[in-house]
């Protein structure tokens, strides 16, 4: 509750009461009240008639609300006239644009005056930090966060950048609805010719729902020619291993093993293969091993391993799922066969990526027949069926939440879905990823993106997303397709593009 402040005329000499109280007439000094002002003089004279009354009781009550009907309460004041039947008090703390009555009421006759609240009052708007050290790389996106509070309410919010730096020549404008406090994000992309050095300088401008505007500090952004990876402030990242004509030539899926905690990377066209090829890589050095862990028929996709690490699981396009056991040093093929369903029947017929559920069995996204396949049984004998009764467009990704959720990225529809485990119904998870293809699961941590789905984007980053609100965790110049955790530690593979061949990045700081 808002306190008003109270200044009475104190009486030279106090007249005897004329009377009982006919009117009580109100003024104010001004009516018209600024929002950076926020006060107004309030002037009551109570009279019988035509005598105006000394040591008459009375109070003043004030109905204010803002513009958006929100009430702000003022607390009541009680007083007294003077020798000439006046009372005078200054009230306080109107600083919404708004309208409101004050009341003076004196034994019973009430008297009112009416006022309005003009907003000058500015928002107060701030550029945050971008990324860790105010670095980025040439051909990088970048999402510029603007935080934003008015007390009526934001209406707009504009973004430029100089230096050549940004989409549509470097202005980018959102309409905010009226938050009171809010961060805009502004996905732009740093150039690939932008010049080395302190050459970009972002500036924001808010606008309220009145039209008081405010300008943000600019930052400016260094660009660094060396950087291929960009970081948001708590995190940080680099280069782990590149890519050659014969190891990680074109890789898709990364997964770490619970049993040496080392990186396997299935790579659809190792060139010392003549084929697919799974990598183990260590998460340490990036050092990739040059013998491949396995040598697949067809492309190798997707790898997935159990809880424990026991198995590892992989899909080989077309047609094929297949296991390897663990055999105390190395992952193996068994002796009864590495199948884990029956080629010849089709189902699935192109496997991606895959988890194992020990309820549900393998499930895999089928490009092909465009359903989320299950293998219930990991057998030569067994034939997938069709999880859902979904279509998708272009399924690829799929992760396991903490409590066995489903979740499955469709790079054609650029949505994430969550699958009920139990009946196999869709809903729409995140419908704002462009071209997602890697997910996973996120459970702990001390960051903001514990909790959370983190997503391999087409747009070169990493989001996480808790469904329906996206937050970058890595801008990458390369193309990320999967993405893998070891404690801590994110690491991210990324397909050939920019001119390399696949790269694996690391991320530290969850």
């Amino acid at each position: 509750m808002i306190k008003a402040s109270l200044w009475v005329s104190l009486p030279l000499s106090v007249a005897a009461c004329a009377g009982a109280p006919s009117t009580v007439e109100v003024s104010l000094a001004p009516a018209l009240i600024s929002s950076l002002d926020g006060r107004t003089t309030v002037t009551a004279l109570v009279a019988d008639h035509t005598t105006p009354l000394s040591e008459q009781s009375l109070q003043v009550t004030v109905d204010y609300t803002d513009r958006t009907g929100t009430p702000h309460p003022i607390d009541p004041i009680d007083g007294t006239t003077n020798e000439r039947g006046v009372f005078t008090a200054t009230i306080e703390g109107l600083a919404w644009d708004g309208t409101g009555t004050i009341t003076v009421t004196s034994a019973s006759e009430t008297g009112e005056a009416v006022f309005a609240v003009l907003d000058r009052t500015p928002p107060k708007v701030t550029i945050l930090p971008p990324t860790t050290d105010l670095r980025v790389g040439p051909g990088l996106p970048i999402d510029i966060q603007v935080h934003v509070t008015d007390e009526i309410g934001v209406g707009q919010v504009i973004l430029d950048a100089t230096g050549g730096f940004g989409n549509n020549g470097g202005r980018s404008s959102t309409l905010v609805s009226g938050t009171k406090d809010g961060t805009v994000t502004f996905r732009l992309d740093v150039p690939g010719g932008a010049q080395p050095g302190p050459t970009l300088v972002l500036y924001a401008l808010a606008t309220d729902l009145s039209g008081n505007s405010a300008a943000a500090m600019p930052i400016t952004l260094t660009v660094d020619p060396t950087i291929t990876i960009a970081t948001p402030p708590g995190l940080m990242g680099s280069m782990l291993a590149d890519g050659s004509t014969t190891l990680l030539n074109d890789p898709r899926s990364i997964a770490s093993s619970p049993k040496d905690s080392k990186l396997y990377v299935a790579d659809v066209a190792g060139g010392a293969c003549q084929g697919g090829c799974i990598w183990q890589v260590d998460p340490a050095t990036g050092t990739v091993n040059p013998t491949p862990v396995f040598v697949g028929q067809g492309e190798l996709e997707g790898i997935a391993f159990d809880a424990t690490g026991d198995t590892l699981y992989y899909t080989d396009r077309p047609d094929r799922t297949g296991h390897l056991t663990w055999s105390g040093t190395a992952y193996v093929a068994p002796v009864a066969g590495v199948e884990c369903n029956n080629a010849a029947a089709q189902r699935p017929q192109d496997p991606y990526h895959l988890v194992f559920d020990p309820t549900l069995g393998l499930l895999t996204p089928d490009g092909n027949r465009q359903e989320l396949g299950r293998i219930a049984t990991c057998s030569i004998a067994t034939t997938g069926t069709d999880f859902t009764n979904h279509n998708f467009d272009r399924p690829r990704g799929i992760g396991l939440g903490p409590t066995g959720e489903i979740y499955v990225s469709d790079e054609g529809a650029e949505e994430i879905v969550r699958v009920d485990r139990g009946n196999g119904a869709v809903s729409v998870f995140e419908a704002r990823i462009q071209q997602p293809y890697g997910v996973e699961w996120l459970a702990t941590g001390t960051t903001a993106y514990a909790g959370s789905l983190m997503v391999a984007s087409g747009d070169r980053v990493i989001e996480s997303t808790k469904g329906m609100g996206a937050l970058a965790a890595a801008y990458l110049r390369n193309t990320p397709i999967d993405l893998a955790f070891i404690a801590g530690t994110m690491f991210v593979l990324t397909s050939p593009s920019q001119g390399n061949r696949g790269r694996i990045y690391k991320v530290s700081g969850f």
